[in-house]
């Protein structure tokens, strides 16, 4: 196979970099945000909006473009396609100068630069690409593509691969991470994982192993799939002497580097004290892969008092070294949030996502049943948040570090009927909180009211009696957080990360909708009672 690919806004994802070069050049608020062509948008309706937007693209493609990056998974396609033998080439329609610049910084060599920085290029052939080309026109990259006889060409403009003079022998993709071309004809892609999937296929035996040696597993004799899991991959790894370890492959995932939040969060952690969770062996950043001690256990289906035990243990020894010096810099959890308003702003965020799915009956429950109770429980968080300081960002100082996707669903029971927890993608800084109310709405724990009532006793005894009354004030607005996590099997973007994961979802989704949707109503109702009858007990 030969791989054509385009090069700016296909390979190189200049989000960041636009966003800082908008600034500098104050044509934004100190605040705002939102996506290149919301950002495009904004500044064309200016007065002599298009030069600003070309003087600022010239910026970024050169003096600023080392804010940008690779789009994720992008090295980890190239890595597959040279692993097999493939040629993969790159025709970029770049000019030499950036427009309006005084300063004539070569363009095609900030380029080459940024390239050779994520060790994607090398003049000698020893990167992952074969072929670099620059054109000063559309028309000679269009030709020189022709010229290439590539077998595939993947670009962010349509209007490259619709050319009447684009040539019939490459199958035309349409890279579309932003989904502004939903009604175009062309085959499209929105990530690198959508292309890998598409042109690449499943992982190979050789591919797997290669992985696994990469992540420190010498003599690999066997590696085989483990079912189930709705984000990364996993792969059991057996060597040659017989250890067994897990492989994890990453999904792309430019909100949060879960290679980090996991790996680096359990190696920080073992180096600590023993906990009850995996011990990392080997990780490779630039594949986003990292393997593990694997972990033999049964899943937790029926929680017992004991088993609640065990994860507050968990809890109050990882809260004792909070303040390692190693977490210092460590991120933000996943989807944290650190005061009312990121509450507040989280679920408008999800609320806009599914009701883009443009789904009749969730249409209908979003704009029906879950708004009118969101509205009420908003009001009443504010009316109840100490000081009434729904906006105040919680101090480094307040946060902890949660494991964010904690619980039994996210467990195995050993022989010897210790509990080890699994799971830290989403692991790093966040409000106590939340990490309480987490575990006590996810929908696989099925907590009895009891069992509930003493996982807040004994987290609040390890974060604070102090947290009671914003505890009291916000627990509804995490409750209303999963009922619409229940209906993420609506959203394209997850289903197609969950159904790479494990493909033996594909003819379960309609039925895992209805059946969401309804879980999702029931929890409305749950919370509506719970907080009419006062009966969510704390203490």
């Amino acid at each position: 196979m030969r791989i054509g690919i385009d090069l700016d806004n296909t390979i190189i994802d200049y989000t960041e970099a636009f966003l800082y070069g908008a600034h500098q050049h104050e044509l934004i608020s100190e605040n705002w945000r939102g996506s290149k062509k919301e950002l495009k948008g904004l500044i064309s309706s200016h007065y002599k909006g298009e030069q600003e937007w070309q003087r600022l693209q010239g910026k970024v493609y050169g003096e600023w473009i080392h804010h940008a990056k690779l789009y994720s998974g992008v090295f980890r396609f190239l890595w597959r396609c040279r692993l097999r033998g493939w040629t993969t080439i790159v025709v970029s329609h770049k000019t030499k100068y950036g427009h309006f610049d005084p300063d004539k910084i070569s363009l095609r060599k900030a380029a080459i630069d940024f390239l050779k920085y994520y060790q994607v290029w090398e003049s000698d052939g020893s990167g992952l690409l074969e072929v670099l080309r620059f054109e000063t026109t559309r028309e000679e990259k269009i030709q020189t593509i022709t010229e290439l006889q590539c077998d595939v060409f993947i670009d962010d403009l349509p209007e490259v691969l619709v050319n009447t003079n684009f040539p019939s022998q490459p199958q035309p993709i349409l890279f579309d991470p932003e989904d502004q071309y939903s009604k175009s004809s062309l085959q499209r892609a929105q990530s690198w994982d959508d292309l890998a999937k598409t042109l690449l296929g499943v992982w190979s035996d050789w591919e797997l192993k290669t992985l696994a040696r990469l992540c420190g597993i010498s003599s690999v004799e066997d590696v085989r799939t483990v079912s189930g899991g709705g984000n990364s991959q996993v792969y059991h790894v057996t060597s040659e002497t017989g250890n067994k370890y897990a492989l994890k492959i990453y999904p792309p995932d430019s909100a949060h580097d879960r290679l980090r939040s996991e790996f680096d969060g359990m190696q920080i952690i073992h180096l600590n004290f023993t906990a009850p969770i995996p011990k990392p062996v080997g990780i490779n950043r630039e594949l986003a892969v990292a393997s593990f001690e694997w972990v033999d256990g049964k899943p937790i289906k029926n929680p017992t008092q004991y088993d609640i035990i065990q994860a507050v243990n968990f809890l109050s020894s990882l809260h004792k070294f909070c303040h390692h010096t190693k977490f210092l810099n460590f991120p933000r959890a996943s989807a944290a949030c650190l005061s009312g308003k990121e509450i507040e702003q989280q679920l408008k965020v999800r609320f806009e996502l599914l009701l883009n799915e443009k789904n009749e009956a969730l249409n209908l429950f979003l704009n029906s049943d879950f708004i009118s109770l969101f509205q009420k429980m908003l009001d009443r968080s504010k009316s109840l948040w100490p000081n009434q300081d729904f906006g105040l960002i919680l101090k480094p100082e307040q946060q902890i570090l949660s494991p964010s996707d904690f619980g039994f669903h996210n467990a195995l029971r050993s022989k010897k009927k210790s509990l080890v927890f699994l799971d830290f993608e989403y692991f790093g800084w966040d409000d106590p909180i939340k990490l309480m109310c987490d575990f006590a709405f996810h929908p696989g724990m099925d907590l009895n009211q009891e069992m509930r009532k003493y996982w807040f006793q004994s987290t609040l005894k390890i974060y604070g009696d102090e947290l009671l009354h914003r505890l009291n004030a916000s627990w509804p607005l995490y409750g209303l957080c999963w009922a619409l996590i229940l209906l993420n099997e609506f959203r394209r973007d997850i289903w197609k990360r969950r159904h790479a994961a494990n493909p033996s979802l594909t003819d379960s989704r309609v039925a895992l909708q209805q059946f969401q949707l309804k879980r999702s109503r029931e929890l409305l109702q749950f919370i509506d009672n719970s907080v009419k009858t006062q009966t969510f007990d704390f203490n």
